[in-house]
């Protein structure tokens, strides 16, 4: 049977089949330390469950509006207008099932055949495929290494050509945990305006920061350039409520009216009582997220030690989101009982498949040679995790 092409072209996501293997081998009876995927360990807040289950028995099980339940939209315009310093109205926020369902719609809309994006590495394993599947072609641009993966935009501006449409910026940066700073930002919007350029910024981990470390979007440094500027974001990671699926998107009226159309045409609207949990976790109070955070910094830095202590192995310490990207180079062309260690994908089979620690490849975020791995786990299996890592390096020849 005939399929389309751009359908075949399309690989699952690597965090999603890294994951699905450590299912396997758990099943089978084996201790798999999982560290391959950005899911909170924490529990939804109760408040949110609460209006979640008082949604329901209200009746709030039928189609929602195309862009959201208003409540929610005028919520999150208000939050927006807080966090951002730019006023936004209801039609200004769409309300999508997941930041990832956003984006696609934003691609869907904004790329035409043969556009190309801009987008820094190391970068979400997703935008590849939503970009393509729009027609276009993303041009991956690594970060600076040298200063904890930050962005280089004299590598960016080197990559622009007549196609370029748009650039994405993520920060903080899944996988890297790194925080643009707003110099950089700043020079990222001017070139975005000089070349009339969109700018997506998925801001999904801008409330998971550490150290001080300051959230700074384009719109807070050129708020006058917000009809050029996305919003993506949702309550997957603030909240710890991934399977609700509620995302949030904002920008232009004219480019949102399209994305609404959109998703008239295929998921109608997100779940509606699942909106309603949304509602009141973007209405609500952010008290419960402080020991969440707190929880994480010693996390992070468990990990952190243990990697960059190492032989061969090189770990910037992250500045948000709950992620390291340790540069795993060092081991590369080593072997391990016999087998030699070729790229981060072997490596990555090998931990899990003999050292029983699930993390997923640098490869899969544009970045070959590193390796991802989430700390959103207890303290007690990370550092059991982080024992297995070193015994397996200690095992290198």
């Amino acid at each position: 049977m005939k399929t389309a092409r751009r359908a075949a072209s399309i690989g699952a996501s690597a965090t999603v089949a890294i994951t699905s293997r450590a299912k396997a081998l758990i099943a089978e009876g084996v201790d798999v330390v999982t560290l391959s995927a950005g899911e909170p360990d924490f529990a939804t807040p109760g408040f949110v469950v609460d209006a979640t289950v008082a949604a329901l028995k209200s009746g709030h099980t039928s189609y929602a509006p195309v862009g959201g339940v208003p409540a929610l939209r005028d919520a999150v315009a208000e939050r927006f207008g807080r966090e951002y310093g730019v006023p936004f109205e209801r039609d200004q926020i769409v309300v999508t099932v997941g930041g990832k369902e956003a984006l696609y719609d934003l691609f869907q809309v904004l790329v035409e055949p043969g556009d190309e994006v801009i987008v820094p590495a190391p970068y979400w394993v997703s935008y590849p495929s939503q970009i393509a599947l729009a027609g276009g072609r993303m041009v991956s641009v690594p970060c600076d290494a040298s200063r904890g993966l930050a962005l280089d935009l004299d590598a960016i501006t080197a990559a622009l050509t007549s196609r370029t449409v748009g650039i994405v910026v993520n920060s903080p940066n899944n996988p890297s945990g790194a925080v643009y700073d707003a110099e950089s930002l700043a020079a990222l919007a001017e070139l975005a305006e000089r070349h009339d350029l969109w700018i997506i910024s998925d801001d999904i981990y801008s409330a998971v920061r550490y150290d001080g470390a300051p959230f700074t979007s384009v719109l807070h440094l050129r708020p006058e350039l917000r009809e050029r500027v996305f919003i993506v974001h949702g309550v997957a990671k603030t909240w710890s409520m991934t399977g609700f699926r509620v995302g949030f998107l904002a920008g232009s009226r004219v480019v949102l009216g399209r994305c609404m159309a959109l998703q008239s045409q295929t998921i109608t609207s997100a779940t509606t009582f699942a909106q309603h949990g949304a509602l009141a976790a973007v209405a609500g109070d952010d008290a419960f997220l402080g020991p969440w955070l707190t929880a994480y910094d010693e996390r992070r830095r468990l990990v952190h030690g243990a990697l960059d202590a190492l032989d061969g192995v090189r770990c910037a310490l992250p500045q948000g989101a709950f992620y390291v990207f340790p540069d795993m180079r060092g081991l590369l062309d080593r072997r391990h009982r016999g087998d030699l260690i070729g790229n981060d994908r072997h490596l990555a089979e090998l931990l899990l498949e003999r050292a029983h620690v699930a993390v997923v490849p640098g490869a899969a975020f544009g970045s070959p040679g590193f390796l991802r791995l989430s700390y959103v786990c207890g303290a007690d299996r990370l550092a059991l995790g982080m024992e297995r890592i070193a015994a397996f390096v200690g095992e290198l020849t």
